[in-house]
């Protein structure tokens, strides 16, 4: 338990097999229902400013990094790192903390991966918050990596400008992207990191709408070892998932299974990372789905419009879970 912080949380590593152990923090009322926050990526890492879209007094809110990230160990690893292993960790971590049940909070890749546990285990969810629908089929990843450029051509250029710079030769389709960067990444050296940060740079292009009024100072934009971390983690593990673990099974298909329980999806109207058709072939396959598509936002999580709404649909969520349960009394 961390004394220091004014919020109280309990920590912890589990060993999820494969020779992973992954890092978990779970904090709130103990008797409060419990939501489950799945971050992007794949390769991101747990962000706890996600509770602050929720009533914190509501929830027992239980944050985890996925395998090869963030705090989970060992860094990097992609062995035995796929959306099955992934899933089969979010249903050890349930039972390790004796969680009956749970909400599932997620954002762009937690979307994939939430709706992927939700199908397999749809009666371990109490119902879902979901940002920035990512569907994960060809056509989306096609579009990240490659189809954008006819909105975002200078970002675009210099993103295959850095896979030059580090793989001697320039990509002329999206496959040649995942091709091309597999080794550079996996290097770890300084050539490596340099990719991987051009890598997000293109990816935080690409998500933000309203960016924030106050620039990061000068000593914040300079690399740092975090900063080079968290830049490897993202740019390779997402080159690995797109490469070799998507897309997975067809999610839209299988909603079915989930689509009697709550579900709250916001999602911005100018997302470039993951374009808002996702959103709305998503909120198809589950009538009862409440959609917000947010004008004026993006991808980001924190823009003024898409986090009024998911403050909305946290508070419209807990309210229909709770109706649920008093309905089962």
């Amino acid at each position: 338990m961390d004394n220091q912080s004014p919020v109280q949380f309990d920590e912890g590593m589990l060993d999820v097999g494969d020779g992973h152990s992954i890092y978990w923090r779970a904090q709130g009322p103990r008797e409060a229902p419990v939501m489950l926050v799945v971050h992007g990526g794949p390769g991101g890492a747990m962000n706890v400013k996600w509770a602050e879209v929720l009533e914190q007094d509501k929830w027992r809110v239980v944050f985890f990094d996925q395998r090869g990230c963030g705090k989970s160990t060992p860094f990097g690893k992609l062995e035995a790192n796929g959306i099955d292993a992934l899933v089969s960790d979010m249903e050890t971590l349930r039972v390790a903390l004796k969680i009956e049940q749970w909400a599932i909070f997620g954002g762009s890749w937690g979307t994939t991966l939430g709706l992927a546990y939700g199908v397999a285990h749809p009666e371990r969810c109490t119902g879902f918050l979901l940002r920035g629908i990512f569907l994960a089929r060809r056509e989306d990843i096609d579009w990240f990596l490659w189809d954008v450029r006819r909105v975002f051509p200078e970002a675009h250029r210099a993103f295959l400008d850095a896979i030059e710079a580090a793989c001697g030769k320039r990509p002329t389709n999206a496959q040649e992207i995942l091709r091309m960067t597999e080794a550079p990444l996996a290097r770890f050296d300084e050539a490596g990191t340099r990719l991987a940060r051009a890598w997000t740079h293109y990816e935080t292009t690409l998500s933000v709408v309203n960016k924030p009024e106050k620039e990061p100072a000068e000593e914040e934009k300079r690399p740092s070892a975090e900063a080079n971390s968290a830049a490897i983690s993202m740019a390779l593990l997402e080159r690995h998932y797109m490469a070799n673990e998507l897309p997975p099974v067809p999610l839209l298909p299988l909603v079915a299974r989930i689509a009697h329980l709550p579900c709250r999806i916001v999602h911005g109207r100018f997302d470039m990372v993951c374009p808002a058709d996702q959103a709305l072939d998503l909120a198809a396959r589950w009538p009862g789905a409440e959609l917000a598509v947010v004008n004026a936002a993006g991808h980001w999580t924190f823009e003024p419009g898409n986090l009024a709404a998911l403050r909305a649909g946290a508070a419209a969520l807990a309210s229909a879970i709770a109706q649920a349960k008093s309905a089962t009394a």
